[in-house]
C-alpha cells in the first residue's frame, strides 16, 4: 500500500515500476524553490527524468505521471509543482519498487496553517522552526504563525526580555525569507488586547492595565494566561499598542497581521463596563484594526469574544478574517454557522493538544481536528488554522506536537481525510519512519488523565489553582502512570528510522515517571523512587538547549526541586 499524506484527489496505478530508484533533472531549467525539493530526492544521471509544465503563475492544483521512462508533472502554479514534488519525496519515502502511476490532485481549503506558541516559555532557535518549515512545506501546508506577547525585541521590555527569551528582527527575516522558499505565508500574530501580561506587568506600563492594582501571587504560570488585559479607556493605551505594532511588523512581507484579542479576561472587572464590555472591546480592536490596515494589512483575529457579543460583529471591517477556535473534542459546530450567517470570513481553529503536557494527547486532538475542520468545510470556511500552544511552560517539545500537526494538515488538504488505522500506519512511514510508532506515542494518552501537568504545577506551589482535592493524583493513579511509562521505555530501545522522535519519546515517558514520583513523594505515598531524577531533568534540559534559546528553562527545573514559597 502506498503511503501518502495528505491523500491524493484521485490515483491509479498504471502498470510497472521506475528502472532504477533515482531522478534526473536539468536544474537551469526550474523555479529555484522547485530545484531545492528535488534535491532531496536520489539523483543519478542515469536516472528517471523529470519534467515540470506550470499552467500559469497560480494554483495548487496538479497532475503526477510516473512511467518507466518519465516523470512528469503538470502544474496550475508553481504551488503546485512545489506540492507535486513533495508527493513525489513520499512516493520515494514508501521504498522501492516505486509504481507508475497517475495522479490528480487539489486543495479543499485554501488556507492551510500552523500556529506555534513561542512565548509560555519556550523560545525555539531559528534551525528548530526551519525545521518545522520543512515539515510543513513535506505535508503541504502554506501558512505559519507565531505566538508572539513579548518574545519580541521590543524596547518597552529591553529591561527584562533575556529573562524571557526572544525572537530578533533579523531572525524573523530570515524565517520569513525561508517561509517564501516553501510557499509559506509567514504572519505575524501579536497580542495587543488581552495576553499582555509581561508588557503591562512593567512599572512604566501597570497603569495602563485594566487589573491596575494586580499583587501577582505564587502561580506565575497561570496567572501569566489569564492577566493583563490592556484598559481601552486609558490614555496612552492605543499608542502602546501601536508601538509594539510598528516594531513588530516590519519584520514580515504577508499582507496579513492577527491581532489576536482573545481571551480579555478582566474587562469585566473595568469600573466602566457596567456589566456588558462587548462594546468597549469592539471599540478598542476597531482602532488597532483601522492602524494596521492604514498599513496595508488585512486582518486576522480571534473570534471568541465577538462570539460572545455578535451584535458588535457588523462594527467592524467586513474583510476582518475572524479565526474561530474550539479545542474541545466534544466541539460544536455553532459558532461556525453563526460566523457563516454573519457572512464574515472566517478560518477554524482546532488544537494538537499537546500543551500542559508532556506529549500530544492523540486521541483527543483527531476528534477535535475532525470535528472543526469538517464544521468549516460545511460552513464555506477559507481554511485551517491548527494551533500548538505551550500552556504552563511550554513542557512538550515539538516533536511530541507533529502528529497532531500532521494530521491537520492532511485534513486541511482532503477535509474527507479519517484518523483510522490506515492513517496511523502512513504517518509511521512518513513521519517516525517506524512501524507502530504511533502506537506507542499513544500509550502516554493515558498518564495525562492519571497525572496532569497543570496539577504537578499548582501542586509545586501548595495552591489550589480551582483545582479540585478529588481530582488530585491518587497512590493508584501514581502507580498506573510508572507502570505505563516502565513498559513503552522498554519498547523504545530499538533506534528508528526518525530517531529525534524516540529520542522525544523516551524524554516524555521517563519525565511522566519522575513526575508520579515526585508526586508520591509530596503526597506521602509509600512509593519507592527508582527513576534517576537528576539524570532525567539533565537530559532533558539539554535537548531543550539543543533546540531552543534557554528562555525559561529555569521554570521547568525549579518545578522538579522541592516545594517553595518563591515566585517564579
Amino acid at each position: 500500500m502506498l503511503h501518502l499524506i495528505p491523500s491524493v484527489r484521485t490515483l491509479s496505478e498504471t502498470g510497472g515500476h521506475l528502472p532504477k530508484n533515482a531522478i534526473y533533472y536539468n536544474s537551469e531549467a526550474l523555479d529555484e524553490r522547485l530545484v531545492k525539493v528535488l534535491s532531496k530526492l536520489p539523483f543519478n544521471k542515469g536516472g528517471t527524468p523529470v519534467s515540470v509544465t506550470l499552467k500559469g503563475d497560480v494554483g495548487e492544483g496538479y497532475t503526477l505521471d510516473v512511467s518507466t521512462d518519465e516523470i512528469r508533472i503538470c502544474a496550475d502554479g508553481p504551488a503546485g509543482a512545489f506540492y507535486a514534488l513533495q508527493t513525489l519525496r513520499q512516493i520515494f519515502a514508501n521504498g522501492t519498487p516505486i509504481p507508475c502511476l497517475h495522479i490528480e490532485d487539489e486543495p479543499d481549503f485554501a488556507y492551510r496553517g500552523f500556529y506555534h506558541d513561542v512565548t509560555r516559555g519556550k523560545v525555539p532557535t531559528v534551525a528548530t522552526l526551519k525545521r518545522l518549515i520543512d515539515q510543513m512545506a513535506y505535508y503541504k501546508l502554506n501558512s505559519l504563525q507565531l505566538y508572539v506577547e513579548h518574545t519580541f525585541e521590543f524596547k518597552e521590555t529591553e529591561d527584562v526580555k533575556d529573562s524571557f527569551g526572544y525572537l530578533t528582527g533579523v531572525e524573523l527575516e530570515e524565517l520569513d525569507a525561508y517561509c517564501k522558499e516553501n510557499f509559506i505565508d509567514f504572519i505575524p500574530s501579536l497580542a495587543t488586547f488581552g495576553h499582555m501580561y509581561e508588557i503591562l506587568q512593567q512599572p512604566q506600563y501597570q497603569h495602563l492595565r485594566v487589573l491596575e492594582d494586580f499583587t501577582p501571587s505564587s502561580n506565575f504560570l497561570g496567572e501569566r494566561m489569564r492577566h493583563h488585559t490592556i484598559d481601552p479607556t486609558k490614555q496612552g493605551s492605543i499608542e502602546l499598542v501601536q508601538s509594539l505594532i510598528d516594531q513588530f511588523a516590519p519584520h514580515f512581507t504577508s499582507e496579513y497581521f492577527n491581532l489576536c484579542g482573545d481571551e480579555t479576561f478582566d474587562l469585566k472587572h473595568h469600573p466602566k463596563a457596567e456589566g456588558d464590555h462587548g462594546q468597549m472591546y469592539v471599540e478598542f480592536v476597531d482602532r488597532i484594526i483601522r492602524y494596521l490596515k492604514d498599513k496595508n494589512k488585512k486582518v486576522m483575529m480571534w473570534a471568541d469574544i465577538l462570539l460572545k457579543h455578535p451584535e458588535t460583529i457588523e462594527q467592524l471591517p467586513e474583510d476582518t478574517v475572524f479565526l474561530n477556535w474550539d479545542y474541545s473534542p466534544n466541539a460544536t459546530q455553532d459558532a461556525t454557522a453563526k460566523i457563516a450567517a454573519l457572512g464574515r470570513p472566517q478560518i477554524v481553529c482546532p488544537g494538537t493538544w499537546s500543551w500542559d503536557s508532556l506529549s500530544e494527547l492523540t486521541d483527543v486532538e483527531e476528534k477535535n481536528i475532525s470535528k472543526m475542520i469538517d464544521y468549516g468545510k460545511k460552513h464555506g470556511a477559507l481554511g485551517v488554522l491548527n494551533t500548538n500552544w505551550g500552556d504552563y511552560g511550554n513542557p512538550c517539545s515539538i516533536e511530541l506536537a507533529e502528529y497532531g500537526m500532521v494530521f491537520g494538515a492532511a485534513k486541511s488538504w482532503s477535509a474527507d481525510t479519517e484518523a483510522n488505522d490506515a492513517f496511523h500506519r502512513a504517518a509511521d512511514r512518513l513521519l517516525y519512519r517506524k512501524d507502530g510508532a504511533f502506537d506507542l506515542l499513544s500509550a502516554l494518552n493515558d498518564c495525562y488523565d492519571h497525572l496532569k501537568w497543570k496539577h504537578f504545577v499548582t501542586d509545586h506551589y501548595k495552591i489550589s489553582d480551582g483545582v479540585a482535592a478529588d481530582r488530585k493524583a491518587t497512590e493508584e493513579d501514581c502507580r498506573y502512570v510508572i507502570g505505563v511509562c516502565k513498559k513503552l521505555l522498554a519498547d523504545l530501545k530499538t533506534p528508528w528510522g526518525n530517531d529525534e522522535y524516540r529520542q522525544e519519546l523516551i524524554l516524555a515517558a521517563t519525565g511522566f515517571w519522575v513526575m508520579a514520583e515526585i508526586t508520591a513523594s509530596r503526597a506521602g505515598y509509600p512509593i519507592t523512587p527508582t527513576a534517576d531524577a537528576a539524570r532525567w531533568l539533565r537530559d532533558y534540559s539539554d535537548a531543550w538547549r539543543s533546540k531552543n534559546k534557554e528562555s525559561e528553562l529555569r521554570t521547568i527545573i525549579k518545578l522538579f526541586s522541592a516545594p517553595t514559597e518563591e515566585k517564579l
